[in-house]
């Protein structure tokens, strides 16, 4: 039986066979370049629409809109009105080579877009869980700041050892500490590769070596965190003679006497080994009184640099967190979700301020502040006290367990808190000798 059959129109039928799914995706055999445009641009049409429609993929972005007309010859002479309009602007960066010229404006405009491209996959991290949002927003800061700053005047397709020793030595007029100038160089190594990716930088440039010194906050000796616990008592009764107006204005005048819970909190941080930050979110859910074949508490801590795990304390430190919430319920606090700390502050960012500006007025009492090798001290410091003490008369603790503890790594431990022992020290295990 013969049957007549219509032939399709055209030479291609793409668009009876392979109908797009949705109703703006483009149909592929109307996808046309035009002579004299960048090939990133094309025009087409969409299922959605009776409308020719522009696409122009420029810089790791696309931009898109309807031409608004269903006449193909009118829809190619928009397109190029469209992009002469574009590179007019001066938003064209053309594909370049090492040896081709960059107009300042162009330099600046792909220095952005870089830095804008970078960040976005900065924060697709933060969305998978691999890093923090505030190490996305330190990028973003870096970036945006001192980096964009100092590039913005340099060729990007030129850049060379010379450009990497230049901010180096811009950095350090900025009086920045090796170990923040190695954040940023982290940063701009990474608009660098993103560079080379995009075959506008033929070679990534070596970065010069930049070295750091472990820079220990200093720990105290067994002496003088006695005399801190003496003094954080004896100053109880007093009230700072020397606030200056408009001075430190965020301390409430209640904080101008030396707390009562200033004493416990400092033997906390030394039994428990938590950090300064910790103490502003610590609740008393978080903690646990276990008795049993040990004394101790337990601590279900908020998670912090990707720390999860629980901790637990040296014995006295069930003593003080007791004593602790007595004096808290008696004040009307106390409960589950109540902060173990200053309950009363509900600006938690601010407990931090109180805390350490009651610590270093007991610093600056006892002469303490400076370490003797001129290290300034702060809260941290009872931390690396804490962990100190530990590998001092710990007996035979291995670094393993005490990092984890400490949620922290052996490597920091060799590299801060083990750099400030000496020989002295531990002049038992020197002397020893084997049975």
């Amino acid at each position: 039986m013969n049957q007549n059959f219509a032939l399709p129109v055209g030479a291609v039928n793409d668009e009876h066979f392979f109908l797009p799914r949705v109703r703006n995706a483009p149909i592929k055999s109307s996808m046309t370049c035009i002579d004299g445009l960048p090939m990133k641009l094309k025009i087409y049409r969409i299922a959605g629409s009776k409308y020719w429609q522009l696409r122009f993929y420029h810089q790791g972005r696309y931009t898109m809109q309807s031409l608004r007309t269903t006449d193909f010859e009118e829809a190619q002479g928009l397109a190029k009105v469209f992009f002469h309009n574009f590179e007019a602007s001066g938003s064209y960066v053309p594909p370049m080579t090492k040896s081709a010229e960059l107009t300042p404006l162009q330099n600046q405009q792909l220095l952005h877009d870089l830095i804008e491209e970078v960040l976005s996959a900065e924060l697709e991290k933060v969305h998978r869980d691999e890093i923090k949002h505030g190490s996305y927003v330190m990028s973003k800061i870096r970036l945006e700041g001192l980096v964009f700053d100092f590039f913005k005047q340099r060729p990007l397709n030129k850049i060379e050892v010379d450009d990497l020793e230049s901010f180096i030595a811009f950095l350090t007029t900025k009086k920045l500490s090796p170990s923040t100038m190695q954040g940023y160089i982290a940063q701009v190594r990474k608009v660098l590769r993103l560079l080379h990716r995009k075959k506008i930088l033929k070679n990534i440039p070596e970065f010069p070596a930049l070295k750091t010194q472990p820079n220990s906050r200093g720990a105290f000796t067994l002496t003088e965190y006695k005399a801190i616990l003496r003094k954080s008592k004896a100053l109880r009764s007093s009230r700072y003679a020397d606030w200056a107006q408009d001075h430190k204005i965020w301390i409430k005048r209640d904080y101008h006497q030396m707390p009562v819970e200033m004493n416990w909190l400092i033997r906390f941080m030394v039994y428990t080994f938590v950090r300064p930050g910790d103490i502003r979110q610590i609740q008393n859910k978080h903690i646990e009184i276990i008795r049993g074949t040990y004394l101790y508490l337990r601590l279900n801590l908020p998670e912090v640099k990707r720390h999860k795990a629980a901790t637990v304390s040296l014995p006295p430190a069930v003593r003080i967190y007791s004593a602790l919430l007595d004096y808290q319920r008696a004040r009307g606090y106390g409960r589950p979700d109540d902060f173990v700390f200053f309950p009363e502050v509900t600006n938690r960012r601010a407990v931090l301020d109180i805390a350490g500006w009651c610590f270093n007025w007991i610093l600056q009492d006892l002469g303490l502040k400076a370490g003797p090798h001129g290290t300034d001290r702060s809260l941290y410091s009872l931390r690396h006290t804490a962990i100190t003490f530990r590998l001092i008369y710990g007996g035979n603790i291995d670094l393993l367990t005490l990092a984890r503890n400490a949620r922290t790594s052996v490597e920091m431990i060799e590299k801060f808190y083990a750099s400030t022992l000496s020989a002295e020290m531990n002049i038992a295990l020197i002397h020893g000798k084997r049975q």
